[in-house]
């Protein structure tokens, strides 16, 4: 299966399903997309982790790191 194609989903603290979405656009933010973080650095999104806990944000991996969803203006949200 094409990676590229595919949404960045989990399984969050709660047992539901989450996704990865644009906090601008709330479109899905999907494996192979080159985001910019705010400082204006690109990096291609390679996967992610939704909150292991109430009040976490989870992380988004990409070929700059691991970091938190906000430093590339995303955020997970149940689906």
């Amino acid at each position: 299966m094409n990676n590229q194609l595919k949404t960045i989903t989990g399984i969050g603290y709660d047992g539901k399903r989450w996704i990865l979405i644009d906090e601008v656009s709330l479109r899905s933010v999907r494996y192979g997309d080159i985001r910019d973080s705010f400082r204006g650095e690109p990096a291609t999104v390679k996967g992610g982790t939704p909150p292991h806990k109430p009040g976490s944000t989870g992380r988004i991996h990409t070929t700059k790191g691991e970091h938190y969803p906000g430093v590339f203006l995303a955020k997970w949200e149940r689906f």
